[in-house]
């Protein structure tokens, strides 16, 4: 019988309808919220304030009264973008914020879908559910805290999906620009080199030089041409001396939140393991390790080494099965976790990139592909696994966090994608994309 005309499909649509509605919901309550607890949208609005008065100080420590979270941390490009809405006052920008935020969340769910291979409303629903099940607790914390990450999600995926229309530039940009607002994407050049889709990466190159400039549009009626485009490359340096640069050089996140749980990078559940005297939570005061310490570069390398591992691991299934689309957007998906994961920082909200990591497993289901019937018993046991225990306040659920299940679960994604595409063939007579 056609899915549209299944006894389930009413259930399905309901499902998909009322989660959309209760982010919808979330987000009327959080302007206020933002405006009484300090959270990341403040430091996107300090930001803004001072990107559009030029660019000077983005990278110096907090001075608004109300972001009381820390210093800026991401690249010039987040700052130019946000940079218009603090023309409103506080609030209305707030409330703008929140509705972009809903946007973003259906956004991500119907361009991950698209991902999938969706080719119409029918389809779209049918793969947008299990994609918007598997990772609601991450996507309601981005919701919850104002975060940037759902915007990524929709560049990534809307690259993707572009570029599997055969539109390579319009597919360039948008990664790009993903790369710009979080710099793990700049892992997906490779990707793409390695899938031989060299107009593709020669355009996310390209793009992400040319993104580069955006800040001018601030720095140069500020400063003038010449010191407009001096301060654009001050930017970078700062960025690069403040931010990426330590936290590359020194592998430690004690500045950047910590290690302590629920940070589910793999070097912060080293740490909780194995490194000494690490902050395990915000609610208890038991250090780690959980076992027994190791020497302190031991401890710092095992994460990163089990990272490093997957990532290569990655790239070589990029390099070995790039015919078909599914399992094109399974490659990048997995080096894209693969890098997440290795980095020092993987909270809760950076979950929500387990949609696209499903994406795949849904187009397979869309195509009626035996391996699918893996899709829906991976959606049930990833909530469990990764957003259960964000419940930390109970003491059962923190110790599960502490442990690193979360991390477990994303693991266990990453290798059910992997295994469910070992074998893939290409369909018959489907083209290569530029």
């Amino acid at each position: 019988m056609p899915e549209a005309d299944s006894p389930h499909a009413w259930l399905r649509d309901s499902l998909l309808a009322a989660g959309l509605l209760s982010l919808a919901i979330l987000c009327l309550f959080m302007p206020s919220y933002w405006s009484s607890v300090s959270l990341d949208v403040s430091v996107y609005w300090e930001a803004g304030n001072r990107m559009r008065e030029g660019g000077a100080d983005l990278y110096a420590p907090a001075a608004d009264p109300e972001n009381q979270v820390g210093e800026y941390i991401y690249p010039p490009l987040f700052a130019a973008l946000v940079a218009p809405l603090t023309w409103l006052p506080r609030g209305a920008g707030y409330w703008a914020w929140a509705l972009l935020q809903w946007l973003a969340a259906a956004g991500a769910t119907a361009l991950c879908a698209a991902v999938a291979g969706a080719g119409d409303q029918r389809t779209l629903r049918q793969a947008a559910l299990p994609l918007l099940l598997a990772a609601f607790g991450a996507i309601w914390n981005n919701v919850a805290e104002g975060q940037v990450n759902l915007f990524v999600l929709c560049l990534l995926a809307g690259g993707l999906w572009q570029l599997e229309k055969g539109r390579p530039w319009r597919g360039g940009l948008l990664l790009a620009a993903a790369a710009h607002l979080k710099v793990i994407p700049v892992v997906l050049l490779p990707v793409l080199l390695l899938q031989r889709r060299f107009k593709a990466a020669a355009a996310m190159a390209t793009c992400g030089l040319l993104l580069w400039l955006a800040p001018l549009v601030w720095t140069i009626p500020a400063h003038g041409a010449i010191e407009g485009v001096t301060r654009n490359v001050q930017l970078t340096r700062e960025y690069v001396a403040s931010v990426a640069g330590p936290r590359v050089s020194s592998q430690d996140a004690h500045n950047l939140g910590g290690f302590r749980e629920p940070n589910n990078s793999l070097p912060a559940v080293a740490h909780r393991w194995f490194g000494d005297d690490h902050q395990l939570s915000n609610h208890t005061e038991t250090r780690s390790p959980l076992w027994f310490a190791l020497p302190a570069r031991a401890a710092k390398w095992m994460g990163l080494s089990v990272a490093g591992l997957l990532f290569a691991l990655a790239l070589v299934f990029c390099a070995m099965r790039r015919e078909g689309r599914h399992a094109r957007a399974a490659g990048a998906a997995l080096a894209l976790m693969a890098a997440a994961m290795g980095n020092l920082l993987f909270w809760p909200h950076h979950l929500c990139n387990l949609m696209l990591l499903l994406a795949p497993l849904a187009g397979l289901k869309l195509d009626r592909d035996p391996r699918a019937g893996a899709l829906w018993p991976l959606v049930a046991t990833l909530p469990v696994l990764c957003f259960l225990p964000l419940l930390d306040t109970w003491p059962q659920l923190m110790w599960v966090a502490i442990a690193g299940v979360p991390t477990l679960g994303v693991l266990l994604a990453w290798g059910w994608v992997a295994w469910s595409f070992r074998r893939r063939p290409a369909p018959a007579g489907e083209p290569m994309p530029a």
